[in-house]
């Protein structure tokens, strides 16, 4: 008959517990900068975005730098659904975009509303497709806008811990080299795949199945007005410059103020 023996259960050193939990602690300690570098930049692509939406993302700068009053008197007199836009100015151009751009902050609110003149009468500038269209880009906005807000109020409680606990700030380089990693692959990706087909492609990802978002200047005096994609490419510079510049200011207030701390 076997013997059967009782193993001894295995002992857990308190000094190991208290090791692991020192060990965990300190892991996510670690997590607090390369989180806060990560959601600051996110909530500053928002900062970005908003005010430069006082500005209408420089379309008066770019209007001259496309040459758009040109543009739109080459095509504004093709267009199959609207006439006459070839005799506006400039000034009403600027004005309709800015419009064009508050109807977008405000969820697509007053887009059936903006309307240009000619001989007294007053014509709507945009048919029902381009309205839906815009009614999409502004959904996209507002549904960004909360996570934007987020990133901002949890870099926020991020920063405001890291100084509680006084955790020394990493080198400026070490900081940034995730996310200069990050948009070096996507810069390379943009160069590779081309901007037109990245442009095109997330339009199709976006964007609802069957809703037209791609316009000729023949059909569209939104496109005209804008001369997309080049004004896109022009306003998508913009904001990133913008929002490098705003975040380097941010982070680099942060490193500085708490290496002043530690």
């Amino acid at each position: 008959m076997s013997k059967l023996h009782n193993k001894k259960p295995k002992r857990t050193s308190p000094y190991s517990s208290k090791h692991d939990q020192k060990s965990n602690k300190h892991r996510a300690k670690q997590c607090l900068w390369p989180t806060y570098i990560l959601t600051l930049f996110l909530g500053t692509l928002l900062i970005a975005w908003h005010s430069l939406t006082f500005v209408d993302f420089g379309y008066a700068k770019a209007y001259q730098w496309l040459s758009i009053q040109e543009h739109i008197q080459r095509f504004a007199p093709t267009n199959q659904y609207r006439k006459h836009f070839e005799t506006t100015t400039k000034d009403e151009h600027l004005q309709l975009f800015s419009e064009i751009v508050d109807s977008i902050q405000q969820s697509g609110e007053g887009l059936t509303h903006i309307r240009y003149q000619y001989k007294g009468k007053t014509i709507p500038l945009l048919h029902r497709a381009e309205v839906i269209h815009l009614e999409d880009v502004a959904i996209l906005i507002d549904t960004l806008y909360p996570v934007g807000v987020l990133m901002i109020l949890i870099s926020i409680l991020l920063i405001l811990l890291i100084h509680q606990l006084k955790l020394p700030p990493p080198p400026l380089l070490q900081a940034t080299s995730g996310l200069g990693i990050l948009l070096i692959i996507s810069a390379a990706t943009l160069i590779i795949v081309g901007p037109k087909e990245v442009f095109y492609w997330l339009h199709t990802q976006i964007f609802p199945e069957g809703h037209q978002w791609f316009f000729y200047y023949q059909e569209s005096l939104m496109t005209t007005l804008m001369k997309a994609p080049d004004l896109f490419g022009l306003m998508a510079a913009f904001i990133g410059i913008w929002t490098l510049i705003l975040y380097g200011v941010l982070l680099g207030g942060s490193l500085y103020i708490q290496g002043k701390r530690t």
